[in-house]
């Protein structure tokens, strides 16, 4: 993962350590459900085993899955990545059998860990024949399995985020449900231009340079991010949580600081440094689950489409960020932000006129 000094890099950080903990949890009471599997009941033994053994190794399968494999992994497609992935796990699997040798002392029952005797490696070939050394096949089968979809739920949370898939496994949206919402668009500006000055290839790294850069500032923020449009970022909020502290405002800057910090890089790289524009606005959506081929968490509403014609506003009020009045209202006007009234405006398929402000740092 890519690395620089940011204030938001702390946040980051512990967004990363809890996907960590979440995986191993998960990691953890699968490998309770395996044992269960393979031995029809689970004893004292048992679940000091699936503890001693799920506990390390759904540390290394979680730290493997935040960490090391977003890097290396980046450029190959899915069904590579897994492969390569699960090639991985079955060897920190046999390295961390042999730690836990060391630690643990093998005792009745115990399959793993008397496979493990003094004879090393000769000792698993004991278990080739009879009814242990089918167990043994079997909890490997397992792990492999375990470890496959573990990679793929922290591959699916990372697709439509962390709180919506909790919300999609609870059921919540199979159904439309009314919710309170801020949204922010953020647009690159000359996109047009810079796609032709850097061509598509590099434009298209250049965006992927922008939206990771992003997401640092959005997580420090408790923001969510909705979707992905082309040059485009939409994030999204409950009502109190955009709302509290004034985050929803606080992200965009922190959105250009970030992108501050990076200034050397961009030019260095691209020869340009990304400047862009959003709008801000909230009220009520619908919320639910749609499609059956491919699945996917939507936001129904005029306010995403209010939203959008805000930000449109923003080359012709020369102004970085603009908000709705009743957003404004609704804020708690911290003192590091400076606000202005910019007038009232029709937008385009809006039949009134929407009020604006526009926002500034003070420092």
């Amino acid at each position: 993962m890519k690395s620089y000094h940011s204030p938001w890099q702390r946040p980051l950080q512990r967004f990363y350590w809890h996907s960590v903990l979440a995986l191993t949890v998960f990691f953890m009471v699968g490998t309770l459900l395996l044992v269960l599997l393979v031995r029809g009941t689970l004893s004292g033994a048992d679940i000091r085993l699936a503890l001693q053994v799920g506990g390390p190794v759904g540390l290394l399968v979680a730290a493997l899955e935040v960490y090391v494999y977003p890097p290396l992994f980046a450029r190959l497609r899915l069904g590579a990545r897994l492969a390569l992935g699960l090639l991985l796990y079955l060897a920190g699997f046999w390295l961390l059998l042999f730690l836990i040798r060391r630690i643990f002392a093998p005792g009745p029952g115990n399959i793993l860990l008397d496979a493990l005797d003094a004879e090393g490696f000769r000792g698993w070939r004991s278990l080739a024949v009879g009814p242990e050394g089918r167990a043994f096949v079997r909890l490997l089968t397992g792990y492999g399995i375990l470890s496959l979809f573990t990679s793929l739920l922290y591959q699916l949370s990372n697709k439509i985020g962390r709180p919506a898939l909790l919300r999609l496994f609870l059921g919540r949206y199979h159904h439309p449900v009314a919710e309170q919402r801020i949204f922010l668009f953020v647009d690159v500006k000359g996109s047009t231009t810079l796609a032709e000055q850097l061509g598509n290839e590099r434009y298209s790294q250049f965006i992927r340079d922008f939206f990771f850069d992003m997401g640092a500032p959005i997580v420090a923020h408790r923001g969510e991010i909705y979707q992905y449009v082309g040059d485009e970022v939409v994030v999204t909020w409950e009502w109190k949580t955009g709302i509290g502290r004034a985050r929803c405002v606080g992200c965009f800057f922190a959105m250009q600081q970030a992108i501050d910090l990076r200034r050397t890089y961009y030019l260095r790289t691209y020869g340009t440094v990304p400047v862009f524009k959003a709008g801000l606005h909230g009220g009520p959506v619908m919320a639910t689950q749609v499609g059956a081929v491919k699945t996917e968490l939507v936001f129904h509403g005029d306010v995403l489409n209010t939203t959008a014609r805000i930000e449109a506003q923003c080359n012709a009020l020369h102004s970085r960020l603009l908000l709705s009045a009743s957003l404004y209202d609704a804020l708690p006007h911290p003192p590091e932000f400076r606000f202005e009234a910019k007038g009232e405006f029709p937008l385009r398929g809006k039949a009134g006129t929407v009020a604006l402000y526009s926002a500034e740092t003070k420092a």
